[in-house]
């Protein structure tokens, strides 16, 4: 019954549509009814700025912009076409040949068909960054097909270029911006489209039939398009390293296909549409927003647009909150608000996409002072240097509005903070300085110059008789040095601990660090009150180490001659020699007259060279890390090992080997760069379900993940396993976790990794199974949490596939004779302490003493097998009949197995092969059983419809219902009245005539579906909010 009231009233909406439309004049004025007008000054401009909104000095009309007499020469009439690659490239070669002092043209980089990615900049010094001098860029035609921003880019440098030196307007722009304009940056759609489109799609996308304004980074990953793709496309890419090589402060993103202002934030916390979504800086973005959309013709008014009536738009004043419009995950302005310190707006700007040449002069003159009054803005607010005391620019120092995001000052100091007037509060901070806090009053007009100098901080020494101590940690570590070069070496230390650099800060942790200038008898006292666990001597000599304190006090962890070949290697010791102090009868009889007998007395030679004392440093900061993970390995409840051969040197293998597969990935566009934390997550797949997280825990295995992801990207085209793979899941990957241990461990729990992991499950909820890569032993340990059997199968998988574990006997590593270890085991778990685990698979790949060359050759079928078997399983949609999608959670039930489902509208279970009955359960929705075939490493696909049980005839009053039921209504009342004319006409004079069309009203009720969380502002405080919401078109 519901499909066919369903079916029935689509039919008649699309009669309806198909009369409407073809009678619909697209050129219609915008006038706004009585009530619309009470609704703009309820809106957000109004809300924020009243009656200021209306003054024309703030928000510049055309007419106001026509009274400055800012225009001189105009594009020649019979230059203004649709321009293809060919004439575009000529007409920026030709300006930039035609006025070489102030125009250069450069490349960013090329498209996938090779057609280069121009930009031409503008400025008094177009080839160089003028200091203090701010940076904005014009990006257009990033949809191919939405040609009008490309060519007004084209008529803007002329405008520009022409008037330089005519119009003291203009010539002011130029002289105190440099204008970076690109006129396409997806020149391979554009060839596709068809002159004359209205509101089509061929040759919206990339080459590859990727979206590019869906291709950024998300926001929220889970949010992202289809048709944004899985991986950042090549266009993309280069836009990237665009915006971070320059300090652009403003732009704009010129589109087609509505006639509005947008600004961010394009997606919502729920990927919603309709969803009012402000960033911080909220009232500055409807400023700018308004301020392009005020000075053009007609942008600016409110009401209805685009055809009117049933397929128009409507917007207040012009301008509209990207998610309030629709949500868009993974656009471009969103991630620059986030990743940069550029805002950005994107302008629909107009109706017809790709319109007819004669239709350009005119939108071109609509456009042309709402592309210098927005430009202006960049003058806004505050400028300056920060500056230390000697008058050096410090970089990246952070600025923190108290209305609006941070921003970070360039390499040379510099910064630009566009600011609304206002009095603001802005604290000044720097790692290595001391923070200032400013009280600034913005007026009305140019950027206020503000110079900040900041006062690089003290060390607070913490000293006890010129003893320099550091930490607070348990193991306590006395430092010595024997010689010159040991001093320096104590020095450097002192330096670079007292405000710890990011090599320390864990070592800072875990220890307390005593550090003497110089080494006497006299300290034998203050040595003996603090029971140490470790004196360690620093000298000259070839690179080695030296026990003074051979038997008892040794740890039985510690093995000198490993310990010894990681320092050759570490400190990359020539053949250059010099006297090894260590060996002195004076230093081994002051370390007698120190008394520290319970101590382990360790001297070290750091080589002969100290020219490079970073370098030393590093190996310094390794050494201290491996001696106390040596010290907090006897009080930990896991069995640890020797920790030598896995310092630095190790480190500086795998960097080396990371660093080439990290090129390889990023080249070959194939996953997803994501910081979480301080991680950094490759992510792979097209965000379907399930989500497995793969982790190195530890430094040995960070290159084990560095190789799987750059095999991922090789043989994504080559091998169907890995296809299928990325195809029916998504894969996170992360190659180190914060403070990665350089020691090894045989893990009883992997509580330690808790916050890690917690850390990306708040990005990316739906992880369900996780494998941890680390070292320790030859074997696998799992935790079972979802209790369905699975991790222990898959462990066993792991192993079967595996080149060298065995999936029988005990572990080879074991030096337990008594009780030796099986390869396959689970792990203690405690669920009251973390209750959302997922099932996780630790794998350790490697016993302690052995080197890690082959660890990945060893471990990747192993890998490869037991994802494809996790993805293995049943996936698919679920939607109500009419293709909403059903909220979650939904249950569904698999013989005893019960799931839930955790996203809207989507659900993926895994399966054993076989045939398996399903069952849906809903409240609300009758219940829907299902059957489905599962084979071996194969996700199979079905897609639900529920049906709501209580369907009634109110539920056409539903909100989504309501139009095609208004639309079913109209239609019966036209045949209901036309049956009774034909009755009765001999009695009736005349029958008023309905109207041609008919007006879609606003709605006016908040989306009472969102969730709380979604409702970002109060309504009290903005009552914009909930008043009406604008209806879709892709743009």
């Amino acid at each position: 019954m519901a499909f066919s009231i369903f079916s029935w009233t689509a039919w008649i909406t699309w009669v309806v549509s198909f009369i409407f439309i073809s009678a619909i004049d697209w050129d219609s004025a915008i006038v706004a009814t009585p009530e619309e007008i009470n609704l703009a000054h309820l809106g957000p401009l109004w809300t924020y700025f009243g009656k200021k909104s209306e003054n024309v000095s703030i928000f510049h009309s055309r007419e106001y912009m026509q009274k400055r007499k800012i225009l001189l020469t105009f594009v020649i009439a019979f230059r203004i076409f649709n321009h293809n690659y060919s004439s575009m490239t000529a007409w920026l070669k030709e300006y930039a040949m035609k006025y070489p002092n102030i125009t250069w043209l450069y490349s960013i980089g090329e498209s996938l068909r090779n057609k280069t990615l121009w930009v031409l900049a503008i400025s008094r010094t177009p080839r160089t960054h003028r200091l203090g001098v701010p940076e904005i860029k014009y990006v257009a035609n990033m949809h191919g097909n939405e040609v009008v921003g490309r060519e007004a880019m084209l008529y803007l440098i002329a405008l520009l270029c022409d008037n330089y030196g005519k119009n003291w307007y203009l010539t002011n722009l130029v002289n105190n911006l440099r204008i970076h304009i690109m006129p396409s940056i997806n020149p391979d759609g554009y060839e596709l489209g068809n002159e004359g489109d209205r509101s089509g799609f061929t040759g919206r996308s990339n080459d590859h039939g990727i979206d590019l304004n869906r291709n950024f980074p998300a926001r929220f990953p889970t949010h992202r398009d289809k048709s944004g793709g899985i991986f950042l496309e090549k266009e993309t890419i280069a836009a990237i390293k665009w915006f971070r090589q320059y300090p652009f402060v403003l732009s704009a993103n010129f589109h087609g296909g509505s006639l509005v202002a947008n600004y961010p934030y394009d997606d919502s916390t729920t990927g919603q549409d309709n969803i009012y979504s402000p960033t911080v800086d909220d009232r500055l973005f409807v400023a700018l927003a308004y301020s392009y959309a005020r000075a053009h013709s007609n942008m600016w008014k409110t009401g209805r647009r685009c055809g009117l009536n049933i397929n128009g738009d409507f917007f207040l004043n012009g301008i509209t909150n990207g998610a309030f419009w629709y949500h868009v995950a993974g656009g471009m302005q969103d991630w620059q608000y986030v990743n940069t310190n550029c805002l950005e707006i994107t302008i629909e700007m107009g109706c017809y996409k790709f319109p007819q040449k004669n239709m350009l002069p005119q939108l071109w003159d609509e456009h042309k002072y709402s592309l210098l009054a927005y430009m202006e803005y960049v003058h806004r607010g505050i400028r300056g240097f920060v500056l230390d005391q000697r008058g050096h620019p410090v970089k990246n120092a952070v600025l923190s509005i108290n209305q609006g995001k941070n921003i970070t000052t360039t390499d040379e100091g510099e910064f630009w903070r566009i600011l609304l007037p206002g009095r603001y509060t802005v604290l000044v901070s720097h790692r290595k300085y001391l923070p200032q806090i400013l009280n600034i009053t913005v007026d009305e007009g140019s950027a206020k110059l503000i110079n900040v100098t900041l006062e690089q901080k003290l060390c607070r020494e913490n000293t006890v008789d010129s003893i320099r101590v550091r930490g607070e940690g348990a193991v306590r570590i006395a430092v010595f040095g024997v010689d010159s070069l040991g001093k320096s070496v104590v020095q450097e230390l002192a330096n670079a601990t007292c405000l710890p650099e990011d090599l320390f800060v864990e070592i800072l942790q875990q220890s307390t660090l005593y550090l003497f200038p110089s080494m006497s008898a006299e300290r034998a006292l203050y040595l003996k009150d603090h029971e140490l666990d470790v004196l360690l001597l620093f000298g000259q000599g070839i690179p080695k180490s030296t026990l003074f304190s051979a038997g008892i006090n040794t740890p039985s962890q510690f093995d000198q001659k490993n310990f010894d070949d990681s320092l050759m290697v570490v400190l990359n010791s020539k053949t250059i020699s010099c006297v090894n102090h260590m060996l002195d009868k004076a230093v081994s009889s002051m370390t007698d007259a120190l008394n520290v007998v319970k101590t382990f007395q360790l001297g070290i030679s750091l080589g002969c060279d100290f020219s490079d004392p970073q370098l030393t440093l590093t190996a310094v900061a390794t050494i201290l890390q491996i001696i106390v993970n040596v010290f907090i390995g006897v009080k930990d409840p896991v069995t640890e090992y020797s920790t030598t051969d896995l310092g630095a040197s190790l480190l500086a293998k795998a960097t080396e080997a990371s660093g080439a597969n990290l090129q390889r990935i990023e080249e070959e566009n194939c996953a997803s760069m994501i910081n979480i934390g301080l991680m950094k997550a490759m992510v792979f797949g097209d965000g379907r379900m399930p989500y497995i997280l793969v982790m190195a825990i530890e430094q040995k295995t960070s290159s084990v993940v560095y190789d799987f992801a750059a095999d991922l990207c090789l043989e994504l085209l080559q091998y169907r396993i890995v296809r299928e793979v990325l195809n029916t899941s998504t894969l996170i990957l992360i190659p180190s976790i914060p403070y990665t241990q350089l020691y090894c461990h045989d893990y009883m729990s992997v509580m330690q990794f808790k916050p890690f992991i917690e850390q990306v499950l708040d990005i990316y909820p739906l992880i369900d199974y996780a494998i941890l890569l680390g070292t320790g032993g030859m074997k696998v340990r799992y935790s079972d949490v979802s209790r369905t059997g699975r991790t222990r199968d898959l462990a066993l998988n792991y192993i079967s596939q595996h080149t060298v574990i065995k999936p029988t006997g005990n572990e080879m590593c074991s030096r337990n004779n008594f009780m030796p270890l099986s390869t396959v085991s689970e792990l203690q778990w405690d669920m009251e302490h973390w209750q959302k685990a997922p099932d996780i698979l630790l794998v350790e790949v490697a016993c302690c003493f052995e080197e890690g060359g082959n660890l990945y050759a060893e471990n990747k079928a192993s890998l490869l097998s037991t994802i494809s078997k996790r993805v293995q399983g049943l996936s698919g949609t679920i939607k109500e009949i009419d293709g909403n999608p059903v909220k979650a959670p939904v249950k569904l039930t698999v013989g005893s197995l019960v799931f839930y489902t955790k996203l809207d509208g989507c659900y993926y279970i895994w399966l054993s092969p076989g045939v398996h009955t399903i069952d849906v359960h809903k409240k609300g929705y009758y219940q829907y059983t299902f059957s489905a075939k599962i084979v071996l490493s194969k996700q199979a696909v079905h897609d639900i419809l529920l049906t709501e049980s209580s369907f009634a005839f109110s539920s056409l009053f539903k909100r989504e219902n309501l139009f095609i039921s208004f639309t079913a209504f109209c239609m019966l009342a036209f045949v209901f009245i036309g049956l009774y004319r034909l009755s009765v006409v001999h009695k009736i004079k005349s029958i008023k005539r309905w109207g041609d069309g008919f007006e879609r009203l606003p709605l006016n009720d908040f989306d009472s579906n969102a969730s709380d969380d979604d409702v970002v502002l109060d309504s009290t405080k903005y009552p914009f909010m909930g008043l009406i919401k604008p209806f879709r078109i892709i743009a």
